[in-house]
């Protein structure tokens, strides 16, 4: 079994949008250097419509161009970024797809779900020579259009993924041990990053409805990283496209991620990065 936990860098939990039908434009995708990675309890499915660069999934690269598809299941670590000196732009869904096809009232829900949990073997940027049926089953569930269309192509997606699939070493999708528990206080974590809103451990754990020393030995087993590494690495990922992606001076910035002051964040910001906040934006503008 191929596990998400096979990656050196730090990850976290990445809440997924809402409706899935709703992409009716690309969205343009960040120049940053891969140093962290996140996951989602959803399939994400993605076009790429403009651009080149590189998709990583847990600790394998895959170069991708104009043109290619995306496929990375829930509980998989991957990150994507822009090459070339310019963004590329990605049509991308995100579903739990049990969830969208019964709604539907697709049949043998139940051996899809097998499939999803047991037959999954390829994952990442596919590779559009060989597997050209299932790149057209991606673009005919991601890209605007008919929504019968859509479910029906993304049924057989599933069915297609299992069947190329049975010569492969199999992904294991189950979620962290003990995630599931935690999600509360996760998102609580995300949601309250800003200024001294941060969430201390007991009010985590009490969200989540477990004792102070049961919630710090369960997120380390489920997170790989204790509650206040993991708000540090959500801290500075905020920091590192709020430097990249606007002009807000970094003071500012410091104070949007909770620092009282410049020199302690330009101080962990280096730490965690290995270059100051100022030379991470210069590096990215050129």
């Amino acid at each position: 079994m191929r596990n998400r936990s096979c990656t050196d860098l730090p990850s976290y939990y990445a809440p997924s949008p809402g409706a899935w039908l709703k992409n009716d434009r690309p969205y343009p995708l960040e120049v940053y250097d891969i140093t962290s990675l996140h996951f989602h309890d959803t399939l994400e499915l993605g076009v790429c419509s403009e651009g080149q660069g590189v998709c990583r999934v847990e600790d394998r690269e895959y170069p991708f161009c104009e043109g290619d598809v995306q496929v990375i299941f829930p509980f998989q670590n991957h990150l994507s970024r822009s090459e070339g000196g310019r963004q590329s732009k990605w049509y991308w869904v995100n579903l739990d797809p049990l969830d969208v096809l019964g709604t539907w009232g697709a049949p043998e829900l139940g051996r899809l779900e097998q499939m999803l949990r047991e037959k999954m073997g390829l994952c990442g940027i596919l590779d559009r020579k060989k597997y050209p049926f299932l790149c057209e089953l991606v673009r005919h569930v991601v890209l605007p259009g008919e929504e019968t269309r859509r479910l029906v192509s993304l049924y057989a997606l599933i069915v297609e993924l299992a069947k190329v699939s049975s010569d492969l070493p199999k992904l294991s999708l189950s979620p962290a041990r003990h995630f599931s528990r935690l999600l509360p206080a996760i998102e609580q974590m995300q949601s309250r990053l800003e200024g001294d809103l941060s969430t201390g451990v007991p009010a985590m754990a009490e969200a989540c409805g477990l004792s102070c020393v049961q919630f710090r030995r369960d997120f380390l087993a489920a997170m790989g990283c204790s509650p206040q590494q993991y708000t540090l690495n959500c801290r500075m990922q905020k920091a590192q496209r709020l430097l990249l992606l606007t002009d807000r001076k970094i003071t500012d910035i410091a104070l949007a991620v909770g620092y009282q002051d410049a020199s302690g964040f330009n101080r962990c910001f280096r730490e965690h990065f290995g270059v100051s906040p100022r030379q991470l934006r210069q590096r990215g503008k050129e």
